[in-house]
């Protein structure tokens, strides 16, 4: 990820912006040599000379500024682009790679990441295209001058580049602590705030603001350490700024007195200084911020690696499973083993046992979630066949509801046009029907993730009914049915029950009318 790729993006916004940018710095220099004329033409006494030098000196001004603003406008609309397409293929990556994401890391991927990139390389890039031009045409200037002007700026200079590189690895771990901080942060703003309810409820709010204060605590830090150290940076270019800009003046006047260049250079040197040293500074600070983002670089760049979706065209869709000797162990030392279960085409089976038993975990081995430490799993077609299995073909409604913020009917044909004449029966289907005709705009509501417009029940009375509208010929129900009375559990459940599709349904607290829909009970 860098320059050249915004290059090949946006060529002619690139080459303009810059190019302006460069003309701007260079306009800036043809302001100080003509100061160094007006004092000439002081010195001679000719007004009308100095007037006209003046007006040049008004219209360079104008342009100049004219060039710096449409340059930045100009950039960041190639940049504002370039950074759309840079987390489109972030997200497609995510979206193909098949791994599980912390939802803070992603955000701050997005964000703070691509921020960082903004201002410290990206910015810092057209800044310098400028300052060159600066150096290159105060060199040439000063050469018409007096060489001896050049030879002594370039020793100053060579000094200047070289002095800032011992802050350079400093700045790097810098950078990427302000990543990592910022990334915790997040995540634990997602972690703590999505039971910002049960929070207010309990009046545990001091053990809230102790947590996100701890963190906001250690991005402030990152964000100082950072900070500190682009201090120290700027403190040693300007040192070498000051001392090259005292030794050029001094250098000057000695010329001056001894007739060996123009007595206006004596008015417009502290302008070619400031110039020259200034960009000087600049060139070797932003390089510095630059190469800091080297490794976040990287990093994004293999975030965005392009990943082919590939369809197994053997896989079929299963509609019975079976384990054999299956077990997962987890980091904390624990683990879970099950027995050997299992599930022909069309079984109805009901769930059951005790918290932490892995019921859930059985599920997410079955939806390929999560990798079993050993033991196998087998998958069978509507005939009782082994087959290869395509694992997007299983239903499955988990026990928190996962809904978008978009109507009520794309929420349940999640965005599948052919699905879309099915959407009402199975509305009918999980006894949703009512609460829809209650609705101002019906089945095109749309649901509001921030204000939840929806209760718990109808939340999973629609992912209810975008399992059946899909028509998966195997179902895993993981307490889905939670929040609904038991008077709709029982309908919703007589209904699905009779379906062809294979069952799986997690869940407590059934009576007994409701345990004998399904044709066997599997206690873990």
């Amino acid at each position: 990820m860098g320059w050249k790729e915004l290059f090949k993006l946006e060529p002619f916004r690139f080459c303009l912006a810059v190019g302006l940018q460069m003309i701007a710095a260079v306009g800036e220099v043809g302001v100080a040599y003509t100061l160094t004329l007006q004092f000439n033409a002081v010195k001679s006494r000719n007004l009308q000379l100095f007037l006209w030098y003046t007006l040049i000196q008004l219209v360079c001004y104008a342009l100049v500024f004219l060039f710096y603003n449409v340059a930045a406008i100009l950039w960041q609309k190639a940049l504002q682009k370039y950074f759309h397409l840079v987390r489109q293929e972030i997200t497609d990556h995510y979206f193909l790679d098949g791994q599980q994401h912390e939802l803070g890391s992603v955000q701050n991927r997005l964000t703070n990441d691509i921020k960082i990139l903004h201002n410290d390389y990206f910015n810092s890039f057209r800044w310098i295209a400028g300052m060159l031009a600066s150096i290159l045409s105060v060199a040439f200037t000063l050469l018409t001058f007096q060489w001896s002007l050049l030879i002594a700026c370039l020793i100053l200079a060579t000094v200047q580049i070289f002095l800032p590189k011992l802050l350079d690895k400093p700045l790097q771990k810098a950078t990427q602590k302000v990543s990592l901080a910022n990334k915790e942060y997040l995540k634990i703003l997602g972690d703590w705030l999505i039971g910002l309810s049960e929070i207010r409820r309990f009046e545990a709010n001091e053990k809230l603001f102790k947590t996100v204060a701890r963190f906001s605590g250690r991005l402030e830090a990152a964000n100082v350490q950072k900070q500190k150290i682009d201090q120290e940076l700027d403190y040693l270019n300007q040192l070498a700024y000051s001392l090259g800009d005292a030794l050029i003046f001094l250098l000057t006047g000695f010329l001056v007195v001894n007739n060996l260049a123009a007595f206006g250079l004596v008015a417009s040197i502290g302008n070619f200084s400031a110039a020259l040293f200034g960009s000087l500074q600049g060139v070797a600070n932003y390089t510095g911020r630059m190469r800091a983002t080297k490794k976040l670089r990287a990093e994004i760049f293999a975030s965005r690696e392009k990943l082919a979706l590939i369809k197994d065209s053997d896989v079929k869709a299963p509609a019975g499973f079976a384990i054999h000797g299956l077990a997962i162990d987890f980091e904390n030392g624990e683990g879970v083993a099950f027995p050997d279960i299992k599930v022909k085409a069309g079984e109805k089976i009901l769930l059951t046992g005790d918290s932490g038993a892995g019921k859930s975990t059985l599920f997410k081995l079955l939806l390929g979630e999560k990798e079993a430490t050993r033991g196998k799993i087998q998958y069978f077609d509507q005939n009782g066949a082994l087959i290869k299995p395509d694992l997007a073909e299983i239903g499955y409604l988990p026990q928190v509801p996962t809904l978008f913020p978009v109507s009520i009917k794309e929420n349940i044909s999640m965005f599948n046009r052919k699905l879309l004449s099915g959407v009402n029966t199975a509305i009918k289907q999980v006894e949703f029907a009512a609460d829809v005709a209650k609705m101002p705009a019906g089945i095109e509501t749309k649901i509001n993730l921030d204000q939840l417009n929806i209760s718990g029940g109808q939340r999973q009375k629609i992912v209810l009914a975008r399992s059946l509208v899909h028509q998966s010929k195997l179902i895993l129900i993981d307490e889905a049915t939670s929040a609904i009375d038991q008077a709709a559990t029982m309908k919703i459940l007589q209904k699905i029950i009779a379906s062809d599709a294979t069952v799986v349904f997690i869940a407590h607290n059934f009576n007994k009318e409701m345990r004998h829909l399904f044709d066997r009970e599997i206690h873990l």
